[in-house]
């Protein structure tokens, strides 16, 4: 489910060390380098009322990805949560490493064999 070759979205809320700058949406939205020269797929930010908040959808799952994406912008990751993959929204009152099992509708909402 999470390797990258599944291209189940994950979306992220992002804190950054500094504030987020516009251009971002579109160098993100266009697809980018990031270190050792790896090609990463397009992928949709949008900005939070807060500077220094950002949401992130990702499609693949590279090692340490939204990090290493945000230091290629010329930021850094202060805070990063995942909120959702595919259908399935992360419930909000587990705490820190703390999971549940998924039940077999939402497993077949993430493969999308509705």
């Amino acid at each position: 489910m999470l390797s990258p070759k599944n291209h189940v979205e994950k979306e992220y809320i992002v804190t950054l060390d500094r504030p987020a700058e516009k251009g971002y949406i579109e160098l993100f939205a266009s697809g980018m380098t990031i270190d050792g020269g790896e090609v990463c797929m397009p992928a949709q930010l949008s900005l939070t009322d807060d500077p220094n908040i950002v949401k992130l959808v990702l499609h693949e799952g590279k090692y340490h990805q939204v990090k290493r994406m945000m230091e290629a912008a010329g930021n850094k990751v202060t805070h990063l949560k995942r909120v959702r993959m595919g259908g399935i929204v992360l419930d909000p009152s587990l705490a820190s490493g703390e999971c549940r099992e998924i039940s077999a509708e939402e497993l077949s909402t993430l493969y999308g064999e509705t």
